[in-house]
């Protein structure tokens, strides 16, 4: 479950303040309840969009350099090229209306993102390696500050990338410079749904045969498992462009 940055979203300068904030990871009890809540209001925003990219002013102290837990942070000044890959989190109902270190009240169902040092604002493009999902992000917030962790996630935003259940994803981040969404979009690979299955044993039978035929056929794509809802759904990709995935999928179900 995410490390909350709110606790420490006021924490954007080397104060004496910002090196006494604490992070605490919440109970087994509270996470499960988070995770309730969230779903509960996530069923009336399903169709909340990736943030759109515009020039924004950095922020004027958001960016300034700070210490959490004895650890000096020192934010990237200017918005450009930037790739990490690692673990992210997310953070739901516990913290919506506190303020972020943006200053801006969080809402968990906007596409927003912390981060320890990408600017305030700016927007990044974070992709869940385990199953290709995508999402854009405004970073707005300050964390997680847990050693193992690049990136806490809205809960729009990981339910996005189908990681609300799990509570974290492994992911890449890639910042985005305004103006390049239209390259961004076009980038976004594709996945091809190819069966849905009630039970996850007969989801897995059938991924083993995909994937099977997938290996012989070297048609170097992956085969995963998702879940959507109460379904759990086989698909293969990813896929650069539309034109080649009615195809492909109507050989592999051919071919099954």
């Amino acid at each position: 479950m995410a490390i909350s940055s709110t606790l420490i979203s006021h924490a954007v300068a080397d104060t004496a303040k910002t090196s006494k904030n604490t992070i605490a990871m919440p109970s087994q009890k509270a996470m499960a309840t988070q995770l309730k809540l969230a779903n509960q209001a996530g069923r009336v925003h399903l169709l909340t969009p990736d943030s759109v990219i515009r020039a924004e002013k950095l922020h004027p102290s958001a960016n300034l350099s700070y210490k959490v837990k004895g650890t000096r942070y020192q934010p990237i000044q200017k918005v450009s090229n930037f790739t990490q890959e690692g673990k992210a989190s997310w953070y739901g109902k516990q913290f919506h209306g506190r303020k972020t270190a943006s200053g801006e009240r969080y809402d968990m169902n906007e596409m927003t993102a912390a981060h320890r040092t990408l600017p305030i604002p700016s927007y990044a493009k974070v992709t869940n390696l385990a199953n290709g999902k995508e999402v854009i992000v405004r970073i707005n917030d300050r964390g997680p500050f847990h050693s193992n962790r690049v990136m806490d996630m809205s809960f729009g935003a990981a339910k996005k990338l189908g990681m609300v259940n799990s509570g974290t994803a492994r992911v890449r981040v890639e910042q985005l410079v305004p103006g390049q969404l239209a390259q961004a979009e076009t980038a976004q690979p594709m996945f091809v749904s190819l069966q849905k299955f009630d039970q996850v044993q007969d989801a897995q039978a059938y991924l083993q045969r995909v994937n099977a035929l997938v290996s012989k056929e070297q048609h170097g794509k992956k085969v995963s498992m998702v879940r959507e809802g109460d379904k759990y759904v086989v698909q293969v990709g990813p896929f650069q462009s539309h034109e080649k995935t009615e195809p492909f999928k109507q050989t592999m179900l051919t071919a099954l």
